[in-house]
């Protein structure tokens, strides 16, 4: 078991430890923002037809070759084709047919030209200038191609990918389920909202951070509930928790106090702990594990049984044990347990978003261990800069609120304003 070790490794060693829950198919009205789990590859071209982008005419291009203000050419009406139909016949040298936005082009047609750049009546229309082949002509296949690839497995459906999937037919996608995470509370000091705080007490704000967070990734949650500072039901909550939910998150009891009993009860529940704390703050106190799959006691819920019988012992449901310190708690969530969470959920690109930021003001405090700054990424101005609130402290929840990004600070160093630093992205 590691301890204290830089948090990245902590985070990528639960990453290997787990991978995407089962699958689900879905009404496509319903998978906005869920995870694909499968591959989609074009059947048919899109569109299927040539179609015209335009209320207009459809001809021969050859036709037209001669065709000025001065001389116009004039051709015969054959054809009327809404959006919708068919065209009904070819045509053929000095003729032309009548059609609307997104109807077929009809064969021996190669160009269209819209009304208001022609003359019409009701049998005849005619043309004012030249029209190269092909011209407002959108060919079969123009947007899809059949046998492209259109997407793979690990994509999150957003609004362009819910209307590929409808162009082919598939309004009912495979889908990874959506994980339920466990919440629970360790702690006698911490009261729900129908009880009075009185002296001693605070509200459970972790609980609620927890839940949002966990919401916003994709990710379903349950409170489990909130347990003393005791190893028996620390432990019958964390079992609890695990009979139905595909990772577990508890905060508190995970510093070196008389009364933080939470590693050890995750042991009694049957959790392989991989790592004691990380080397950064807020959130150094924690406690990082496993709950294998040859433990389940009911269903499966590893999500990848081939992978597991190739490596027995190795895939399992994650528990994550943050600290107390609501700022704290939400560092370690967002900067370890959240990958992981975002493999469970089938997600292909599970690590944080890097980028480099500007500083907007003087970080002086040299500190000995890497420091993770809660800040806000002005993606409006010139350069992306990151705004630091000044509190910064464990406890600090308030400052948390409206920030998109942690910037990383290396030990033992400052950053002047101004100067760039590294930063990932909350979501």
């Amino acid at each position: 078991m590691l301890e204290k070790c830089d948090y990245r490794l902590v985070r990528d060693m639960m990453l290997e430890a787990v991978y995407p829950v089962d699958t689900e198919t879905i009404p496509l009205e319903e998978a906005a923002g869920r995870v694909l789990a499968q591959e989609l590859v074009a059947a048919e071209n899109v569109p299927s037809f040539n179609r015209s982008p335009y209320d207009g005419y459809a001809f021969r291009a050859e036709d037209a070759a001669g065709a000025s203000k001065e001389s116009p050419v004039t051709l015969k009406i054959i054809d009327y084709i809404p959006a919708g139909h068919v065209p009904h016949a070819r045509i053929t040298q000095g003729t032309a047919a009548h059609l609307m936005t997104g109807a077929p082009v009809p064969d021996g047609a190669d160009a269209v030209l819209p009304f208001e750049k022609t003359a019409f009546t009701e049998t005849e229309v005619s043309i004012f200038a030249p029209a190269a082949p092909g011209s407002n002509v959108i060919l079969a296949g123009e947007d899809v191609l059949k046998g492209t690839k259109l997407a793979a497995p690990g994509v999150r459906i957003d609004a362009g990918l819910a209307g590929v999937l409808a162009g082919q037919g598939q309004f009912r996608p495979l889908v990874y389920r959506k994980p339920l995470i466990g919440i629970i509370s360790t702690g006698t000091e911490i009261v729900e909202e129908n009880e009075n705080p009185g002296p001693g007490k605070i509200y459970n704000t972790n609980r609620y951070s927890l839940q949002a967070a966990c919401a916003l990734a994709g990710c379903r949650s349950v409170y489990i509930g909130t347990a003393r500072d005791d190893v028996s039901a620390i432990s019958a909550m964390i079992g609890q928790a695990l009979e139905s939910c595909d990772a577990v998150i508890l905060s508190g009891g995970v510093s070196v106090g008389d009364l933080d009993c939470t590693p050890e009860a995750m042991e009694q529940a049957g959790v392989t702990l991989l790592a004691r704390g990380v080397a950064m703050k807020p959130g150094m106190a924690g406690a990082y594990g496993i709950f294998r799959a040859d433990d389940y006691k009911t269903g499966d819920r590893c999500g990848d049984k081939d992978r597991e019988k190739e490596r027995p012992g190795i895939c399992g449901i994650p528990v994550f044990a943050l600290s107390g310190n609501p700022t704290a708690c939400m560092t370690a969530f967002y900067a370890v347990a959240m990958p992981a969470l975002k493999k469970r959920m089938g997600l292909a690109e599970c690590l944080p978003v890097s980028v480099r930021v500007s500083m907007d003001a003087d970080y002086q405090r040299k500190k000995q261990s890497l420091r993770l700054l809660r800040g806000r990424i002005d993606f409006t101005a010139s350069t992306q800069k990151i705004l630091i609130p000044e509190k910064q402290g464990n406890q600090m929840l308030s400052s948390l609120a409206g920030c998109n990004a942690f910037a990383v600070i290396p030990a033992g160093q400052s950053v002047p304003a101004g100067e760039t630093a590294e930063a990932f992205l909350m979501d």
